[in-house]
């Protein structure tokens, strides 16, 4: 557990990097807690697959100190219910939008699926799915977290620094909403509509551009 904290520094330190930011902005412990939760299901899954290998090392590990896996599960369900909270949080303290609430749900209820399957039959290919799901499912989160980001794209903050990185990553993301907007029925439906349709929308900035 303690060692999860390490992985969840680097996310605070990238942020605060690229926004200017403090490490104790809303935004680095909301990424922080999501590489802190992340670490336990992925690496309980993991553990559990080299159990024996572990317990021949001499490690003790949960997963080597238990005989069926049922505390393993146990962990691993709980953690993934926390993680699954991030995208809510986010999403109501304004950190983010709503979309990624939407897009969270989709993302989490698929974790969640895979646990609750390792929790049903705790069998190593079962506990391989979730390793791998776990190793796609971070990026996608975070890039999901970038995308609908409303710090990113807040004016007040341009024109205050030559901040190359956060241009750099703006660009970049600006691309990608704009391809989003393309495919989204929102905008497709109601394309003369002169107000913003699609909760994809960050800010008024975006909006007006």
């Amino acid at each position: 557990w303690l060692g999860a904290v390490v992985g969840a520094i680097p996310p605070i330190m990238g942020w605060s990097a690229a926004t200017n930011g403090q490490i104790f902005d809303l935004e680095s412990l909301l990424l922080g807690g999501t590489l802190y939760f992340w670490q336990m299901p992925h690496f309980f899954a993991l553990s559990f697959m080299h159990r024996i290998d572990y317990a021949r090392g001499g490690f003790k590990m949960v997963s080597t100190l238990e005989q069926n896996g049922e505390q393993t599960a146990q962990l691993i369900k709980r953690y993934s219910w926390y993680l699954s909270t991030i995208p809510i949080l986010s999403t109501l303290t304004g950190v983010t939008s709503t979309m990624f609430l939407l897009e969270g749900f989709l993302l989490n209820g698929y974790f969640l699926k895979k646990a609750y399957d390792f929790d049903s039959d705790r069998t190593n290919a079962n506990a391989r799915q979730l390793f791998l799901t776990s190793l796609w499912y971070l990026p996608c989160l975070l890039m999901l977290f970038l995308l609908h980001s409303k710090t990113l794209y807040d004016d007040n903050l341009k024109g205050k620094d030559d901040n190359i990185i956060r241009e750099e990553i703006n660009k970049y993301l600006s691309k990608i909403r704009n391809a989003g907007k393309e495919l989204c029925l929102h905008e497709t439906i109601i394309h003369n509509n002169k107000e913003e349709v699609c909760p994809v929308v960050l800010t008024k900035h975006t909006s007006e551009a």
